[in-house]
């Protein structure tokens, strides 16, 4: 038994590894309440009543465990103003409650990265500073014999010196200051390019009768379970009614047998 089991392991191992490639999409669900168009790789769920036109797209391109970008548009025909915001939606993919990330969620995590790479660049700064300040030292040995009535004795000797080039260390010190400040400068780009990312998204609105709003927004990661389909609910509460979106995300996945041996 044991040879046998030694040949088919061998038998595996030389036959290969596996590996998997995995595409998703997403598709609309008609679910006769719900109206579905294609506009530019986005794919629109559009519901109209006597008081309200409200439509929900998601992008079409969506990897597995992707998050989801989704954008909300709405007009008011009733005669009262209307408050929507990002709590007035809900996503559920499958049997899971998947969470709706705020605008203030992301300005602050935004912020919290440029404020850790600015320590970083803060430290490693004083760092180069303390060791540019440090003094040069030289050190000496040195050896000999002394020879005298009662024989000779062997010495051996050592000696270091400190010496300061302040012209070198302040020379240091200024480019060390310059890559700092260069790279402070980078993290301010890169964190005002962020928040002018975040225009556009949800945030509380009150869309009075006869306007128009339009936000887009993103949920927090999804999860990809093997599964040939997953369906993502929408839910938007708008006073007193309720409109559900769904939609499909259909997997391809392709297993490739790759042989070692």
């Amino acid at each position: 038994m044991r040879k046998c089991a030694g040949v088919f392991f061998l038998g595996a191992f030389l036959s290969g590894c596996a590996s998997q490639s995995v595409q998703t999409e997403l598709a609309a669900v008609d679910d006769g309440g719900s109206e579905s168009y294609y506009a530019s790789g986005w794919i629109v769920q559009s519901q109209k009543d006597e008081e309200h036109l409200v439509e929900l797209a998601v992008h079409e391109a969506k990897q597995p465990w992707e998050e989801v970008t989704a954008v909300l548009y709405l007009e008011n025909s009733s005669d009262e103003p209307l408050t929507v915001s990002i709590n007035d939606i809900t996503l559920q993919q499958d049997e899971r409650l998947v969470s709706l990330r705020s605008y203030g969620e992301l300005e602050q995590q935004y912020i919290s990265q440029a404020q850790s790479r600015r320590t970083a660049i803060a430290l490693g700064a004083l760092a180069q500073t303390l060791s540019a300040s440090q003094p040069a030292t030289t050190s000496s040995y040195g050896s000999g014999t002394a020879y005298g009535p009662g024989g000779t004795v062997n010495y051996y000797g050592s000696s270091t010196t400190y010496s300061r080039d302040p012209a070198a260390s302040a020379a240091a010190q200024a480019q060390i200051q310059s890559s700092a400040q260069s790279g402070i400068a980078n993290i301010r780009s890169d964190l005002q390019q962020n928040l002018n990312s975040l225009e556009g998204y949800l945030q509380t609105t009150t869309v009075f009768p006869g306007q128009t709003f339009m936000g887009r927004f993103q949920s927090e990661m999804t999860v990809f379970d093997q599964r040939p389909e997953s369906f993502y609910t929408f839910t938007v509460e708008l006073g007193e009614e309720s409109y559900e979106f769904t939609f499909v995300e259909k997997a391809s996945i392709e297993t490739d047998q790759r042989k070692l041996f």
